[in-house]
């Protein structure tokens, strides 16, 4: 069973450096982090299997077993107590409001769990809120384009720098998709075309 947790001043004064799941995010990108206690956040765990955490809030996510394939040895941290990951920190779901909104979201909770650590400074790596929301318009996951800046300023009326950097260059298969292709959710951000039958209709 895992173990409940609390992230709360665990790296005082540190800068910690937060590896979002965005369509920028590149192994180029993540290395920029080094030196600093370092966040994967889900997907982003593949660039950066030396980082200090691992954060996905569901625990049955095949980035679990992304995690075991790269060899992740860090802490783990999910938003749900299991029997499938025994080692794995607990740490709750860590759900924002926003407006009317109650969101849960990976990013938004290793902005939380890095604001609670003490950090000094946070640098956030490979966010991109509104690619995010265009892949997941269909799961009912909004709220991110206005929950990171509210979190942002809350960070900062506590006195922590925050700094966001996004990549200039795309990875191939990250655009946004085209007319006729789907989100191949289980690797985001990549698509997938449709079939098309001999009339030219989407099958």
């Amino acid at each position: 069973m895992t173990t409940p947790w609390t992230p709360d001043n665990i790296w005082p004064g540190a800068t910690v450096a937060i590896l979002g799941a965005g369509p920028d995010m590149t192994e180029e990108l993540a290395l920029t982090a080094k030196g600093h206690k370092t966040i994967a956040v889900n997907r982003a765990v593949k660039f950066a299997p030396w980082a200090d955490m691992f954060v996905a809030l569901d625990p049955h996510h095949p980035f679990w077993e992304e995690k075991d394939n790269v060899g992740f040895t860090g802490l783990c941290v999910c938003g749900v107590e299991t029997d499938a990951y025994p080692d794995a920190k607990y740490g709750g779901m860590f759900y924002e409001t926003v407006g009317s909104l109650q969101i849960r979201n990976n990013a938004l909770a290793a902005l939380r769990i890095a604001m609670r650590s003490g950090a000094r400074k946070i640098i956030l790596l490979g966010f991109d809120c509104v690619r995010y929301e265009e892949v997941h318009a269909s799961t009912g996951f909004r709220g991110l384009v206005e929950g990171l800046p509210q979190m942002i300023a809350e960070a900062r009326a506590k006195g922590i720098e925050v700094e966001q950097i996004d990549s200039p260059i795309q990875r191939p298969g990250t655009r946004a998709p085209r007319r006729g292709e789907l989100v191949d959710v289980k690797t985001f951000p990549q698509v997938k075309a449709k079939a098309m039958d001999k009339g030219n209709k989407v099958v």
